[in-house]
């Protein structure tokens, strides 16, 4: 009976700074090795391994159960195992130095200590300290990139329990309005990103390909971030510390066994924290019946209503920036008096005030006197002299004086 090849291992590729590179194994999925000698199970798609064949031409084909086919030089072969040893699959894995990723709880424990030597004294202020570090950082999502032949597949990947990675990381120094001699901006080439992201890196710095990768080695960058900001143990303010302080203690837990032994002593050092998103809070729920309601509100969204404009939004620097401006706002929103609204009443109706009607006495106009002549004539007729005093309205005794005259009579 010819032996089954059950076991093949691919050489790491030579356009790739990493030990990274694939297993195939019949019955199970295509894993990638990492330097830590982890198997990964990677290229879901492409199913299990069905078999395992050498053609004529001396390369090794590897069919799969999603009807794919891959192929192999035997010069990009590092080793390859038939089934004639006996040995089962795990034995298998373990004599070529592996293990599948759940047989890793060392690691997880190793990690979890790790990260409790770093920051294990935090206390969270509630005002804003005197002086200060404002911290932001920019992520990057993990991947995993599968190099087979001329395929290249990436996919979302898990790195020591986090997805994703700190790409940017800022720090500006405050006292007050006052900035501190303390100025940081550094950017992270993390192997697991996106080509993008590196041509983002280097945009944002404009240096040249060799000097970003020497500049943005992780393990430099953190040594340079704890000489320059976190010796000075000053408080670290942060917009929203839940995810910039998590995967920055993170960062720093993994490549703590690499760190000299006074940056390691810097970390256990008691750190305060103030969080602009739970000041917010503060400021907005002193009004608020629900003291405990937390509104997750973006950063820029409240520079917005405050009147600050961030031309240069979702970059570490300027947003550590805004993060100050804002703060600093909404300290001087608290510190003012509240304008206490009174109980709102209905509008009453006006009341119409009349015009006042002042009478104004007409002066009467003295009738025409009449002639002598009229008078002397309407007494010649008979009339009375109190008839004709009477008609025109004049006294008895004017009429009288008229008509006498005019007898000679004075």
């Amino acid at each position: 009976m010819t032996a089954k090849i059950v076991y093949l291992e691919q050489t790491v590729p030579d356009n790739t700074t990493t030990q990274e590179h694939n297993l195939f194994m019949l019955d199970y999925p295509v894993y990638q090795v990492e330097a830590n000698g982890q198997l990964t199970p990677v290229l879901s798609t492409w199913g299990k391994v069905l078999s395992i064949m050498i053609d004529k031409k001396d390369r090794f084909k590897i069919f799969f159960t999603s009807g794919r086919t891959f192929v192999l030089g035997s010069k990009k072969i590092m080793a390859y195992d038939t089934d004639a040893d006996g040995l089962d699959s795990v034995s298998r894995i373990h004599s070529h130095g592996y293990q599948f990723a759940s047989e890793h709880p060392t690691l997880v424990a190793q990690s979890s200590a790790q990260l409790r030597s770093v920051f294990p004294n935090i206390r969270v202020l509630q005002e804003i300290p005197r002086e200060y570090v404002v911290i932001d950082c920019e992520f990057g999502i993990l991947f995993r990139t599968q190099r087979t032949g001329d395929h290249i597949a990436m996919d979302r990947t898990t790195i020591d329990g986090e997805k994703a990675g700190i790409f940017q990381l800022a720090a500006l120094g405050y006292r007050g309005n006052q900035p501190l001699d303390i100025y940081f901006n550094r950017y992270f080439d993390q192997p697991a990103f996106a080509a993008e992201m590196k041509l983002r890196g280097l945009k944002e710095t404009g240096t040249s390909l060799a000097d970003y990768e020497q500049q943005a080695r992780p393990l430099t960058v953190l040594k340079d971030f704890i000489q320059q900001v976190l010796r000075r143990q000053l408080p670290l303010v942060f917009w929203d510390q839940g995810n910039d302080l998590r995967l920055l203690r993170h960062t720093l837990a993994v490549n703590l066994p690499y760190l000299a032994e006074e940056d390691r002593a810097a970390l256990m050092a008691p750190l305060c924290v103030f969080d602009g998103s739970l000041y917010t809070n503060q400021v907005i729920n002193r009004s608020n019946h629900q003291k405990d309601t937390h509104h997750f509100l973006p950063l820029n969204g409240i520079a917005g209503l405050l009147n600050i404009f961030n031309p240069k939004q979702h970059n570490a620097l300027w947003d550590a920036q805004t993060t100050h401006f804002v703060i600093d706002e909404l300290a001087r929103i608290k510190q003012a008096d509240p304008v206490v609204i009174q109980e709102p009443r209905p509008l009453a109706p006006p009341i119409l005030q009349l015009p006042t009607v002042v009478s104004v006495p007409i002066a009467t106009q003295p009738a025409a006197q009449p002639a002598a002549t009229t008078l002397q004539q309407l007494r010649a007729a008979g009339q009375t002299y109190r008839e004709i005093a009477d008609r025109f309205g004049l006294s008895t005794s004017t009429v009288w004086r008229a008509v006498k005259r005019r007898d000679g009579v004075h």
